[in-house]
């Protein structure tokens, strides 16, 4: 099976499933959501950053053929700043701007004059430069998640199942093999949730391996966080 969140032809994962708001909380939750899913996870170039929608100033300044002709030829009652706000959330080169390095000029892509498409302007607070350094951003995170990922039998041959799925704002699924079991929970809500736990899983008996928040709560869930619990032999 193949796994992914974004490619070249989908606005930015966070701008549209997650929140912009919750920036690295989502960024973290979205990894978490399909990386211990059975199958081969692609990660698309600026997604380990949590690189987010690009707003330009001008439809002049997109390259997609889909978004000129959208711009130019749809929605034509509405005012022009309303037709570009459309192409901020729905553009495909949403995903096409240059990956973000540094905050240097052209986001340390190229020491080229220019970039074939405009960078996006938040280059000077989200990049890998400044990521690098930081323990508890979205990049360090990714690679917890795989490394933990790779360790993990259960993720390799367990079986899937998808727990309260009539929930419209948890994504809870757990992955169980002979002697290990995985519960994965999401929250994909701006506001606090009571934290649900299937039947046959104890979370005082296993280990919580991974979190997007440091400080968190027994019985609820803060705002798009994420869980891993983790039972191994007979803890469950």
């Amino acid at each position: 099976n193949m796994l992914y969140l974004e490619n070249h032809d989908h606005p930015r994962i966070i701008s549209r499933y997650g929140s912009e708001q919750f920036w690295k909380e989502s960024g973290k939750t979205l990894a978490v959501s399909y990386l211990f899913l059975q199958g081969t996870p692609f990660v698309y170039q600026g997604q380990e950053l949590g690189m987010l929608n690009w707003k330009p100033d001008s439809i002049d300044q997109y390259r997609d053929v889909q978004s000129i002709f959208g711009y130019h030829h749809k929605n034509q009652k509405k005012t022009p700043q309303q037709r570009l706000a459309i192409e901020w959330r729905s553009s495909r080169d949403n995903a096409r701007t240059p990956v973000q390095w540094d905050n240097g000029p052209n986001a340390g892509f190229t020491t080229g004059e220019r970039t074939w498409i405009g960078v996006n302007e938040n280059l000077s607070w989200l990049n890998a430069a400044q990521q690098e350094q930081d323990p508890d951003s979205i990049l360090n995170f990714y690679r917890k998640a795989i490394k933990l990922r790779k360790e993990l039998p259960v993720v390799r041959h367990g079986s899937y199942r998808e727990h309260f799925p009539l929930s419209g704002s948890i994504y809870c699924y757990s992955r169980e093999m002979a002697g290990q079991k995985l519960l994965v929970i999401c929250s994909f809500s701006k506001k606090e949730q009571k934290l649900r736990i299937p039947r046959g899983f104890d979370p005082g008996r296993g280990q919580l391996v991974l979190g997007n928040y440091a400080d968190i709560q027994p019985h609820v869930l803060k705002p798009y966080e994420s869980r891993v619990y983790l039972w191994n032999e007979n803890e469950a």
